[in-house]
């Protein structure tokens, strides 16, 4: 709405000018076809071709507000409309030029209404109207479609919009049940301090998670440290987990979607995490390397599951949510690649082009 008001003003004094370009035009031809013919009273016929304009700009207008009044209706029941109105003009135009070009050359007003008369200067005013009418709907229409296209490309920002919030929003069930239930051993084994010390980092991190927009890059650097926080409270699940972060300080600034990172390390906790805590130590790498002008992020950890080089740990449903948010932010410029590193790794890379924070 407020962008259509914001258009509605252009289209207006375009259409101003458009009329006024049409009407002067014409008045200047006709007064230079009066110089040509020296006009007895060249002055006077100036003064009264100026009169007319006014005259046609005012009939102009009162098809504008006809067109107004008819509004969204279908054209077959607006053209008959329009074409009355311009006939209307056109006689009222003719019999003020006839009497305005008469009294201009100082000859007698003889009103006599031949038929054959009145369809030839009935004729060429009615399509000088409907020309007139043809430029204002070309000019309508114009802007028209720039509005309507404005609102289209809103629309599908807002879409994307949605699309990146409902991505960024898929919280994993089973991170909280799991975190809650952490809390409720800490507590029925003596540890309040440590229980406490969870339900804080839970708050924060669930704090900044929710008010985090998605639709706004952080630097890498925050995101790392987000990722650290998440890591530090599973460690009170499983206290085996050791991870390490190995990011260049020159990639510090990096521009990153938010909470990119956390589909990934919910994955190597759930699915790397729990599949080998029975068996001993996991560990988790955060890894990033820039190359030219790309971003390379790595998150490696144990998995057990599957033999096959490339098959994947779990359901896919955390990479098919990293993978929807890079192509909804940056295209196909991004992609994300998984494989595994010998028998017991699984490794996923984000690439991604290197943009530096403002």
């Amino acid at each position: 709405m407020i962008e259509a008001r914001g258009l509605e003003r252009p289209k207006v004094r375009a259409i101003l000018w458009l009329t006024g370009a049409f009407w002067g035009l014409h008045a200047f031809a006709l007064f230079v076809a009066d110089a040509l013919d020296h006009h007895p009273n060249l002055g006077l016929a100036l003064a009264v071709r100026l009169g007319l304009t006014v005259i046609g700009l005012g009939l102009c207008y009162g098809i504008h507000v006809v067109l107004r009044k008819l509004g969204s209706r279908p054209w077959r029941k607006k053209a008959p409309i329009v074409l009355v109105a311009s006939l209307v003009a056109a006689e009222l135009f003719a019999w003020c030029t006839y009497f305005g070009l008469t009294y201009a050359k100082g000859e007698p007003i003889h009103v006599a209404l031949q038929g054959s008369l009145v369809i030839r200067t009935l004729v060429p005013w009615t399509w000088f109207f409907l020309a007139w009418v043809g430029l204002y709907l070309a000019v309508q229409y114009g802007f028209e479609a720039r509005e309507e296209e404005r609102r289209s490309s809103q629309l599908r920002i807002m879409a994307q919009s949605a699309k990146l919030r409902a991505l960024h929003y898929q919280i994993n069930p089973h991170f909280l049940f799991n975190s809650f239930n952490s809390v409720s051993a800490l507590i029925l084994d003596g540890r309040p301090a440590d229980a406490n010390a969870m339900v804080e980092r839970l708050a924060g991190f669930f704090r900044t998670n929710l008010s985090t927009n998605p639709d706004v890059d952080i630097d890498l650097a925050k995101e790392i440290g987000l990722q650290m926080t998440y890591l530090e409270i599973e460690q009170t699940r499983y206290p085996d987990l050791e991870f390490t972060i190995d990011v260049p300080s020159e990639l510090a600034r990096a521009a990153v979607p938010a909470f990119l990172l956390q589909p990934l390390v919910e994955n190597a906790i759930k699915h790397g995490g729990a599949g080998v805590s029975h068996a001993g130590p996991f560990s988790i790498a955060i890894r990033a390397r820039s190359a030219g002008r790309r971003l390379e992020i790595g998150v490696e950890n144990n998995c057990v599951e599957g033999t096959a080089r490339g098959e994947v740990c779990g359901t896919n449903t955390g990479l098919r949510n990293v993978r929807d948010r890079l192509l909804t932010r940056y295209g196909g410029a991004a992609t994300l690649k998984t494989d595994r590193i010998g028998a017991s790794r699984f490794h996923a890379v984000i690439d991604l082009p290197l943009e530096y924070m403002r």
